[in-house]
């Protein structure tokens, strides 16, 4: 059993990992693995080398929470770090709402059998203490700690794991029961310096729910990449890889309809007509957000009405927006309010708007706290 959890952290890539790499994991000749690489993460991204420390371990002691928006680009910055160090030392899995789901998953990535196909489990019954998946989760964690004990004399670093998108975890008992196993491992590991632990998540919510107990965690926030690095690597990108030298007025149309948001980059920089594909990312985006935020009217489904909350706060939002964009501001920083003056927005307090707005014109001499 030890083995073949040492198997899996061997260097070389596990079958999750080979999916999520895609081509460059699996039979790429090495003169095409370079072209691969640059046409896959073609966008130089700040956080890059901090990650990179956190993969090949110099960074240690701490365990890391990697948040931001879908289609930021964590996945990429972590996936971009196990290509340098050819997936040394690393174990990676997705996170599930289904608890046997993620129980079968961590099995996979620790190469740990929990005896699901024994033949003699057909004449036995099962008892109280072997009836649970987060017992099953918590004994494969016990065996991973003892063979990242062993490996730590060997590797004079720690062990890597990625758990990606802890977000999908539901709301009760059970994957709350789940997240906070988890944390106090990746608390203990990092504190001895035996596994470090790396979440990633979409939401917010999550961060609130790990940080009550956290001592040693790191928060990564990932945002989208700036318009002078996008408009350079998509001119570049287009110029190496379909020959065209793209004005400077369609990279700042481009920018101005998809912004700095990785995912979307990536759509259109491999397509045949950039605009057009701008625009359509424009329109389903804006298409998703009018449908979540949108007031209906009298005549709404029930189901609709529980969503009013956020749609009465929508012109509060844009209002606030207006109000930080009057001020003068550097011109590296873009207005946005505090998260606390955000959630005071959605959900209004007494004489909020006199607070704040007397506050950034300088007539009370405390700011909100964030």
């Amino acid at each position: 059993m030890r083995l073949k959890i040492e198997n899996a952290f061997a260097a070389g890539y596990s079958s999750q990992e080979r999916v999520a790499l895609g081509r460059i994991a699996y039979g790429v000749e090495p003169d095409k693995m370079l072209e691969i690489v640059e046409k896959e993460y073609w966008v130089p991204r700040a956080e890059q080398v901090e990650v990179d420390n956190i993969v090949n371990g110099t960074t240690r002691g701490r365990y890391h929470l990697v948040i931001g928006e879908r289609g930021t680009g964590k996945r990429a910055l972590l996936l971009e770090a196990m290509i340098r160090v050819n997936g040394d030392g690393i174990a990676m899995l997705e996170a599930h709402n289904d608890l046997e789901v993620f129980r079968t998953r961590l099995g996979k990535a620790i190469d740990y059998e929990f005896h699901e196909d024994y033949i003699g489990g057909l004449f036995s019954i099962r008892g109280p203490r072997d009836s649970t998946p987060l017992l099953d989760i918590e004994r494969a964690l016990n065996q991973m700690e003892k063979v990242a004990l062993s490996m730590r004399k060997r590797r004079h670093k720690p062990l890597l794991m990625i758990i990606n998108n802890i977000h999908l975890f539901k709301e009760d008992d059970g994957a709350r029961s789940l997240l906070e196993i988890l944390q106090q491992r990746a608390e203990i590991w990092a504190s001895n310096e035996l596994v470090t632990v790396v979440f990633t998540s979409d939401e917010h919510w999550t961060l609130e729910r790990l940080i009550p107990h956290a001592t040693n965690m790191n928060v990564m926030n990932i945002k989208d990449v700036r318009k002078d690095v996008v408009v350079d690597a998509l001119r570049r990108y287009r110029s190496r890889f379909h020959g065209q030298n793209v004005p400077q007025s369609i990279l700042d149309q481009i920018f101005a309809l998809v912004g700095g948001r990785l995912i979307f980059l990536n759509q259109v920089a491999k397509s045949n007509d950039m605009l057009e594909t701008s625009r359509h990312i424009n329109r389903r985006e804006k298409s998703w957000f009018l449908n979540q935020c949108w007031i209906l009217g009298d005549s709404m489904d029930d189901d609709v009405e529980e969503q009013q909350k956020f749609c009465v706060s929508l012109p509060s939002l844009f209002i606030m927006k207006q109000l930080l964009t009057s001020f003068r501001l550097p011109p590296s920083s873009s207005p946005g309010p505090s998260c606390n003056a955000s959630r005071n927005v959605v959900t209004p307090s007494s004489s909020f708007y006199l607070k704040y707005h007397s506050t950034k014109l300088g007539r009370s001499s405390r700011a909100p706290t964030s």
